[in-house]
């Protein structure tokens, strides 16, 4: 029996020596790479400096300016009408599409052949109507008629004058005059024509001596106006006409505001009179597109920062000790590309605080930064 185990004990270790001889040369292995194997050298990350654009912080006083459209228009514009009727027999030299007339030139000359007459005619009668009142008076203080007929013929006469005057007037009005200085336009009438129709119009003449330009500004724009201490209505503003390839300056006064708010837009207009120097005849004319500068309203100790600068409307980044740190800030208005701003903790931002102006997408409290 024992031999038997012996024998079994022998067999088996016969058929599992080369498991162990494999067994041994994997523990031998793995011993010998234990002891050669090389220490792993250590890598240290370096931390990323991102490049950014700054401005230095600088509390100053803004007026900003806003940039807007108007259309020139003249202050006064008249019809001219012919008050009697005729044939046209005069024109004057300046009647004419676009020209420039003074005050008091004759633009017009109606046949005056019936009005004449009608004046010699309605004159004859007054004389008599005159002298017969002087009669009556005479008559009257003698006792010889009564008051009642002394004072007839004083109302004939005073019917008569006014007749007079009436023919006199119809006379005058057969001359057409220049009511000021100004430029003739849409002309109606020429010579030889018949003007037949009462109060019938011949033409228009537009002051360019007197002109204004009509602009619109938007309800938050008129609010920052009426919040700032200068007045609206004074304030000067810059008129550009662009002619060709030639912009023409006039400076302008606002005279006036509108009376009504324009209820598609809320929005308000505005009138200003625009200044020529005197006796000086401008190119500029009515129906003109303007381009304005007006001065909005006066910020007082703000910082000026490019639009880039402001993140999410809210706040911006400061460089402190090569770091970025975030500060929440108060928009007080615009000026072109550029915000107005205040910090929201009084002084956390002071003069020359670097203020980075890009967007990073990177950007947050305590990131490394160098300005390039």
């Amino acid at each position: 029996m024992i031999n038997e185990v012996k024998k079994y004990v022998l067999n088996k270790f016969k058929s599992s020596r080369p498991m162990m001889i494999l067994i041994g040369s994997t523990f031998l292995f793995i011993f010998i790479l234990n002891v050669t194997k090389t220490e792993p050298e250590l890598l240290v990350l370096e931390e990323k400096i991102w490049p950014v654009s700054a401005v230095k912080a600088e509390y100053q006083d803004v007026q900003p300016t806003l940039n807007l459209f108007g259309e020139v228009i003249s202050s006064r514009r008249s019809d001219l009408r012919a008050f009697v009727g005729g044939q046209v027999v005069e024109v004057g030299s300046n009647f004419k599409e676009g020209a420039i007339v003074e005050e008091g030139e004759l633009l017009l000359v109606i046949d005056d052949f019936e009005y004449s007459n009608a004046v010699v005619e309605e004159e004859a009668k007054f004389e008599i109507m005159k002298r017969d009142f002087e009669r009556a008076e005479e008559l009257f203080s003698q006792g010889s008629i009564s008051e009642q007929f002394r004072d007839n013929a004083l109302l004939e006469k005073t019917r008569q004058e006014l007749v007079l005057s009436e023919v006199k007037k119809d006379l005058r009005d057969t001359r057409l005059y220049a009511p000021y200085d100004g430029v003739i336009n849409d002309v109606l009438a020429s010579l030889g024509k018949q003007v037949s129709t009462f109060n019938d119009k011949i033409g228009e003449i537009i002051d360019v001596k007197n002109l204004e330009v009509k602009f619109s500004i938007s309800k938050a724009q008129y609010g920052r106006l009426l919040e700032d201490e200068n007045s609206i209505i004074g304030r000067s503003i810059d008129v550009r006409w662009a002619v060709g390839q030639k912009d023409l300056l006039f400076s302008a006064d606002i005279s006036r505001i509108g009376a009504e708010i324009k209820s598609n837009t809320g929005g308000v207009n505005v009138f200003a009179s625009i200044n020529f120097p005197d006796n000086e005849v401008t190119p500029l004319r009515p129906g003109a597109f303007v381009r304005l500068g007006m001065p909005d309203k006066s910020y007082q100790s703000v910082i000026v920062i490019p639009d880039s600068a402001l993140y999410e409307d809210s706040y911006v980044y400061l460089i402190r000790d090569g770091r970025l740190a975030k500060h929440m800030v108060k928009i007080h208005g615009y000026d072109k590309t550029n915000v107005l701003i205040t910090p929201s903790e009084a002084a956390s931002i002071t003069n020359d605080d670097m203020i980075v102006t890009n967007q990073l997408r990177e950007a947050g409290e305590g990131v490394k930064v160098e300005v390039i």
